[in-house]
């Protein structure tokens, strides 16, 4: 009996071989869409890692290019923020969003929605 190494449900068929970072899994049909699938000698899978390796290459390109004029977004609206005397739960009051949220975006460990980008620029008056 095959094992599916991502849910654990016996593999009925063929088994499908992903990568998923540099991890190299056997799973099931369901579970082969969280990594790229690649060719395995013994069971002659057809090749979808040039396809998929494509896709994210241009993905990774479309974020770098969104990204292209964001450095330093969050300390920008940290100082915008501190100079016109509000806190951060005010802030995200008047943005009607989480404090949580504008302290990551603060903290620049997430990038803001164009909504949450607009929404900020408005009361900051960026």
């Amino acid at each position: 009996m095959t094992q599916c190494e991502i849910c654990g449900t016996e593999i009925k068929g063929e088994a499908q071989y992903i990568i998923i970072g540099s991890s190299k899994l056997m799973v099931c049909k369901s579970c082969a869409r969280y990594g790229t699938i690649v060719v395995d000698k013994k069971t002659k899978h057809e090749s979808r890692v040039k396809s998929e390796s494509r896709l994210y290459e241009l993905m990774d390109h479309e974020i770098e290019e969104g990204m292209e004029g964001m450095e330093g977004y969050g300390r920008r609206i940290k100082e915008a923020r501190e100079k016109a005397g509000l806190k951060q739960a005010e802030l995200a009051k008047r943005i009607n969003e989480k404090q949580s949220l504008l302290r990551k975006i603060e903290n620049e460990e997430i990038i803001p929605s164009e909504e949450v980008m607009r929404k900020i620029n408005r009361v900051l008056n960026l």
